[in-house]
């Protein structure tokens, strides 16, 4: 299932989704990690549980599946 089947989307979330993709990206580059498709999930998805991101939670399950879609489409086997 894609997420447009399993997600509730609105457009009033995209900039929101946008800041939490921002933020992943200045944390990921912060560790000196290369900043790509599996680094932002995997700091993402790892922080989907930490209290703090508790309330976006929505939000999160967004972020992570358009950087999935993403991946998928233009990812490398």
């Amino acid at each position: 299932m894609k997420s447009k089947d399993t997600l509730k989307w609105f457009p009033s979330q995209l900039p929101k989704v946008r800041i939490i993709l921002g933020d992943a990206v200045v944390e990921v580059a912060k560790q000196g990690r290369p900043i790509n498709t599996r680094t932002l999930l995997d700091y993402i998805e790892g922080n989907i549980k930490a209290k703090a991101w508790l309330d976006n939670k929505e939000l999160l399950q967004t972020a992570v599946s358009v950087l999935k879609e993403n991946q998928d489409a233009n990812g490398k086997i």
